[in-house]
């Protein structure tokens, strides 16, 4: 963990009071799936430089705070590797729009995303008690404005630093396909709603 990240999170933790538990790294709240890959093996490149999410390439294997990212080229490699905070996703590969509700960690699925502010915002899709929900179309209607957009970037920030200072860590899936894309540590103390 670089010293940056240990004062934000010495600053977040004395802005809330303190949180219960020790800081946990990002690598170690990442979703990561079950081969400790980020985003599925999905490009994070990608949806920057070619507007849509990629499949990665185990040859084209980079690694930044702990978490391996599979990109599509050697050319990503050299994008990636000159700016690796850049495209690594916020939230740690989690649906931005579970933080900003309930504050519970739902796998994203990692072709519904945005880029806001230059960061990749992931979320979660896909069927559940048999409607198709899409989790981008989610997050549009949450607000009206630019305003009502940051605000709610700014409270799925706020959540993720607080489960980084050691915030109490909830887990939901929504359907069969969320346990595919969590490590097998992560699964089971997931709580499933289907």
């Amino acid at each position: 963990m670089n010293t940056r990240t240990i004062c934000c999170l010495l600053l977040v933790s004395a802005l809330l009071g303190g949180c219960p538990g020790e800081p946990i790294s990002y690598n170690q709240l990442s979703r990561l799936g079950p081969g400790g890959v980020g985003i599925d093996g999905y490009s994070p490149v990608s949806y920057f430089t070619v507007g849509k999410a990629e499949q990665g390439d185990p040859q084209f294997a980079v690694s930044h705070d702990g978490v391996t990212y599979w990109l599509t080229s050697a050319g990503q490699v050299d994008l990636f590797n000159a700016d690796p905070a850049r495209y690594a996703p916020a939230h740690g590969g989690w649906c931005s729009l579970m933080l900003t509700g309930s504050g519970q960690m739902t796998p994203a699925n990692p072709e519904s995303f945005k880029i806001l502010n230059d960061r990749l915002l992931l979320f979660w899709s896909g069927e559940f008690n048999g409607m198709s929900i899409d989790g981008g179309k989610n997050w549009e209607s949450k607000f009206t404005d630019a305003a009502g957009e940051q605000a709610l970037l700014d409270k799925a920030d706020s959540t993720w630093w607080k489960l980084l200072a050691g915030g109490k860590q909830k887990i939901v899936l929504f359907n069969e396909s969320d346990a595919d894309r969590i490590s097998r540590e992560r699964l089971s103390g997931a709580r499933k709603q289907y």
